[in-house]
């Protein structure tokens, strides 16, 4: 039986590349599944690992690539902080926000109405009109904040 995981995300894929003249291949369709099935913000580097377990052909060039092409085709978002890039699947998800680790780089998903909510109040307020937008909260996460913590108990 064929995965149903990411179905319609090749067909908008295929749809785009249509659109622009590209060809369809087997690699880009087994990237994008292996980056819908990572379940987590991915860099290139991780995807590459994902993706070399079953396509061992696949190139770092080829991920970054298709990576690129994904968001093009409104299908991934990309996220860089530290000079790393993150992407994540964009297509049919709700919007959210991030906390991003500043020292371990893990990537925390939040959805908050009140912050929405007083966005839009304040944006009305000036006569600003929302199209969009990407929030993102730097800090520690709990495991590098108590890191952190012990350390610096120890020296003191």
């Amino acid at each position: 039986m064929a995965s149903t995981i990411g179905r319609e995300e090749k067909q908008v894929l295929a749809a785009y590349l249509v659109r622009h003249g590209l060809k369809r291949s087997a690699q880009r369709e087994a990237i994008l599944e292996a980056f819908l099935r990572a379940g987590r913000h991915v860099s290139v580097e991780e995807l590459l690992g994902i993706v070399r377990k079953k396509r061992a052909d696949i190139g770092r060039t080829t991920i970054y690539r298709s990576l690129s092409l994904f968001k093009d085709a409104g299908l991934a978002s990309e996220l860089t902080y530290g000079g790393e890039a993150r992407f994540e699947p964009l297509w049919n998800r709700d919007h959210h926000d991030h906390f991003i680790c500043g020292t371990c780089g893990e990537i925390f998903e939040f959805k908050s109405p009140e912050i929405e909510r007083i966005q839009e109040t304040i944006a009305r307020g000036i006569g600003f009109v929302i199209e969009g937008h990407r929030h993102h909260i730097l800090g520690r996460c709990r495991k590098c904040a108590a890191k952190s913590s012990r350390t610096g108990a120890r020296r003191s």
